[in-house]
């Protein structure tokens, strides 16, 4: 279904989904069934996102000329902000095909956003703060101030920091729950799913190293794949540690019933 398709649908029917009782795939099977079915959705979405980031990434790489450590995290959480409601909204629409819940496409995304766009501040402005942080501490370590002991410790911190943020985000777009809970959540589904975790937050920063390193060869692969490539298949290796302990998709059902 094409995106102009989704754009003049109703948004009070069912959207494309699966059939009721057809048994889902695995591995990486069932991250090519989800994909492909939701292709459309998730390109503009992740479009979005991508649009997102950009204000983060000129607010930094701005900063970054100065050096400053408060002027780099104001401007990474500034960014952060900007780029929370746009990640947010891409993350539900991934979650939603990860549970074969019919939707479509722009209905849903703007929907996400909009509720996402207060929840989202906060935590958007730490996370950006943080990542904004830890880049001026690679560059001045690629440039000789630090250590490679720094480097190692710099680097592990990313893949925690990510790694929680996929649970935080994801969190905020499937639960209303104060955000205390949610961090907590957060930590406690990071260790549950270690490997997962780990191997998710590896997979993110590696698109984005690539992405960079390779440029503009690489750019073909960011415009096609742009954020929902990567975020789809980090989000499909943490979403089953994550419905293990959270019960996630009996928990979803029942809020919507209710809100119906």
């Amino acid at each position: 279904m094409s995106l102009l398709q989704d754009l003049f649908r109703r948004e009070d029917r069912p959207g494309p989904g699966v059939e009721p009782n057809e048994p889902r795939k695995k591995g990486i099977r069932r991250l090519w069934e989800v994909c492909t079915r939701d292709l459309s959705s998730f390109f503009g979405a992740g479009l979005a996102g991508l649009a997102g980031i950009l204000p983060w990434m000129m607010l930094v790489s701005l900063a970054l000329l100065t050096r400053s450590v408060a002027g780099t995290a104001v401007a990474g959480a500034l960014g952060g902000m900007i780029a929370a409601p746009e990640l947010c909204a891409l993350t539900d629409l991934i979650l939603r095909g990860l549970r074969d819940e019919p939707f479509y496409g722009w209905s849903a995304w703007r929907k996400a956003w909009k509720e996402s766009l207060k929840a989202g501040l906060l935590p958007g402005a730490v996370l950006g703060a943080a990542a904004a942080l830890e880049r001026l501490a690679v560059q001045l370590i690629l440039e000789g101030s630090g250590t490679p002991g720094l480097l190692g410790g710099v680097l592990l911190g990313m893949v925690i920091g990510v790694g929680l943020a996929l649970y935080l985000v994801s969190q905020i777009v499937l639960f209303d729950q104060p955000l205390g809970r949610t961090l907590k959540n957060s930590v406690l589904l990071f260790l549950h799913g270690l490997p997962r975790s780990v191997g998710a937050a590896i997979l993110l920063l590696a698109y984005g190293v690539g992405i960079g390193w390779f440029a503009p060869a690489s750019y073909v692969v960011l415009i096609l794949g742009n954020g929902w490539l990567p975020a789809a298949a980090a989000l499909f290796l943490i979403y089953r540690p994550m419905e293990q302990a959270l019960d996630l998709e009996v928990r979803v059902h029942n809020a919507q019933e209710q809100r119906r």
